[in-house]
């Protein structure tokens, strides 16, 4: 696979990563706040979001780290710290906020509480993974000649 093409894998994973965030941030956050409490699923429920994402988090670091050697260019390395730090800010909200969510014992206030903070730390996580992505974009131009 070319620096280009790995490039390109990384970016459409990327966006997989990218536009699950902010579907949970815009979709899946606000009808949670208005469930009772403990309605959030499993963890390996059919519906959970470590089903989606799971598969994405290694992969996108593996990508992003096998790319500083291949490519040996600075916005590699920058963009695969970034993404090193969204994969770290990610663990906050799966290890904090989901069992409140999963809580039936916890109250209403609780449970908003939580959403809350999982969109702030999420908002942080989204700056990051376009940050990596716009570093990458302006990577990729760079190697791809003019035609």
């Amino acid at each position: 696979m070319t620096v280009v093409r790995h490039t390109g894998a990384l970016l459409f994973f990327l966006a997989w990563w990218g536009f699950g965030n902010l579907y949970e941030a815009i979709v899946v956050m606000p009808w949670l706040s208005g469930l009772p409490p403990g309605s959030l699923v499993d963890e390996f429920t059919i519906g959970s979001p470590v089903l989606y994402f799971l598969p994405i988090g290694p992969l996108v670091l593996i990508l992003a780290w096998t790319l500083v050697p291949r490519s040996r260019a600075r916005q590699a390395t920058v963009a695969a710290t970034l993404l090193t730090l969204a994969m770290a800010v990610s663990a906050l909200p799966i290890l904090v906020f989901n069992p409140v969510l999963r809580d039936p014992a916890v109250s209403t206030a609780d449970v908003s509480s939580a959403v809350l903070n999982w969109e702030l730390v999420n908002a942080v996580r989204l700056l990051l993974v376009a940050a990596a992505a716009a570093v990458l974009v302006r990577l990729r131009a760079r190697l791809v000649p003019p035609s």
